[in-house]
């Protein structure tokens, strides 16, 4: 269940492969992508997501093999915001698709990651049954009320001391 693009009021989500695969539209992004992933930005993540000495380069280059990323962009400036990581697993008994998002330092506190999150529910929705699953730090209430404005709603079960499980059946 691919999701490559869709759009919002205020945001445009897309697909990053045609500028991860295109040497100039990289360079681009990897210098665009360094305003966005701050130390802010990448504190509340597992350490697999943490920027290493190896650079953006290499971060891209791993995200790009886990799973979906698609960019966020600003549809009022066209600037990127953030990245949307999705990581299918469709082949269990009980499809899934774990999200996660990053959003650069300048577009918190304006209703974008809400936005987002409800923009890929309606997305997801056309595409038939499926559980979407956000893992949330316990550190970090503000993601958890996003996922809970969204439909999603916590699952102990799932949970573990250091990180609250969230999951919305959509379709």
């Amino acid at each position: 269940m691919a999701i490559d693009r869709f759009t919002t009021d205020r945001l445009t989500v897309r697909d990053w492969r045609p500028d991860v695969e295109d040497p100039s539209r990289r360079r681009s992004l990897e210098t665009a992508l360094g305003g966005v992933l701050t130390p802010p930005v990448l504190e509340p993540l597992p350490p697999p997501l943490q920027l290493t000495q190896a650079g953006i380069s290499e971060w891209v280059t791993a995200r790009a093999e886990e799973g979906d990323v698609l960019l966020i962009t600003a549809n009022e400036t066209d600037e990127l915001i953030g990245l949307l990581l999705l990581a299918s697993d469709l082949e269990s008994d009980r499809p899934a698709i774990h999200i996660g998002y990053l959003l650069a330092e300048t577009a918190w506190g304006k209703g974008y990651a809400t936005e987002l999150v409800t923009g890929l529910v309606s997305a997801v929705q056309a595409k038939g049954p499926v559980h979407l699953v956000g893992g949330v730090g316990r550190d970090n209430p503000a993601s958890a009320r996003v996922l809970c404005k969204a439909g999603f709603h916590h699952d102990p079960d799932l949970s573990t001391a250091d990180t609250d499980m969230f999951v919305r059946l959509v379709g």
